[in-house]
């Protein structure tokens, strides 16, 4: 579900008029970038996703769980989804896309990660390449190929800025769903299912935050639409998901350094292009009356923004031009005593 920002976002570019030499896709991401690698016209797109329905991804493998139980592979049925994926993508190879395109998946035996569209992993099918980077383990089945299995890229690097630097860009325009709307606490249910998607959603979180903190830099232009806070197969309003990354792509496209001088005089949104807050900095508080002085926001914190020596921690950096968006401090925060601005 959270992944239909991607589309929004791409609408935004081409609002905007901002083009891209290559796309690197992960999990839901790979396959909105495999569209349009392959030339989808955002309305296309946008079409696509409206119809997009839980129960056409998602069958139970029912026969396997009552004959198998905990040895069946997984518990929605992967041909299903491999099916929707090939009614959705073209037969195409990598060398026929219109732009460059790499998605990412992890092999279960080493652990290690693969990027399809790389020399040696270019000739999978481009529907069987973003089945792997979306098969959430446990629930579809791995990807086989030569005997290995592959899954969710998602898993060790949802944001693969690692990667996308290899390309040698002139810039990077990164998108990291993870960050909520709010950091309350989230409607945890304790049973088998909802224990094992929230542990595999605060992995995601921390390596994602642990990759904002190496690879975030002055080429690269961060977009968090705030869509954590959604139920990850909830597809009741996409519409509303690809807005929101929409709104978000037009806020930090034309108000980021890095982006707003790359923008057409005639493609310019009143009340969008000359922002009165620059995203240059980061405003960085603690309410004293919620702080405990644990020391949390020192540890986390890779830009030295906050002071935990005395009774209560101190912000060191309320404009913190260093900061990479990653949010540690404000999540990792017991008491939510942290606040900040300008995002």
């Amino acid at each position: 579900m959270r992944g239909m920002a991607h589309v929004g976002i791409l609408k935004a570019l081409a609002t905007l008029g901002i083009g891209y030499d290559a796309i690197v896709g992960t999990s839901i991401g790979s396959l909105v970038g495999a569209m349009a690698a392959a030339g989808y016209g955002i309305e296309e797109m946008e079409e696509i996703v409206a119809r997009v329905q839980k129960e056409d991804y998602f069958r139970l493998n029912f026969v396997k769980l009552l004959m198998k139980g905990t040895r069946a592979p997984s518990m929605y049925r992967g041909d299903t989804f491999r099916a929707r994926l090939a009614e959705i993508l073209p037969d195409k190879t990598f060398a026929e896309l219109d732009v460059p395109f790499y998605c990412n998946a992890v092999r279960l035996e080493s652990g290690g990660s693969v990027f399809f569209g790389t020399p040696g992993f270019n000739h999978v099918s481009l529907v069987d390449s973003v089945y792997a980077s979306c098969a959430l383990p446990g629930v579809f089945e791995p990807f086989e190929l030569e005997r290995c299995h592959y899954m969710d890229g998602g898993i060790v690097d949802a944001v693969p800025l690692r990667f996308a630097k290899t390309l040698e860009p002139e810039l990077i325009i990164a998108v990291d769903l993870t960050i909520k709307s709010t950091y309350k606490t989230p409607n945890y249910k304790s049973r088998v299912l909802s224990t094992l998607y929230r542990s595999f959603e605060i992995v995601e979180e921390v390596l994602v935050e642990h990759s904002l903190h190496m690879h975030v830099d002055w080429r690269t232009v961060l977009i968090q639409p705030k869509v954590g806070h959604l139920a990850r197969f909830d597809f009741d309003d996409v519409p509303a998901v690809v807005k929101m990354g929409e709104d978000e792509a037009l806020r930090v496209l034309t108000s980021h350094a890095a982006t707003r001088n790359l923008v057409p005089t005639d493609r310019i949104i009143p009340g969008l292009s000359c922002p009165s807050t620059p995203r240059d900095f980061v405003g960085v508080r603690i309410d004293p009356s919620l702080c405990v002085g644990c020391g949390i926001c020192e540890m986390v914190c890779e830009t030295d923004a906050f002071w935990a020596g005395g009774e209560k921690a101190s912000v060191r950096k309320l404009m913190n031009y260093e900061c990479t968006r990653d949010h540690a401090c404000a999540r990792n925060c017991p008491t939510n005593a942290i606040s900040l601005g300008n995002l």
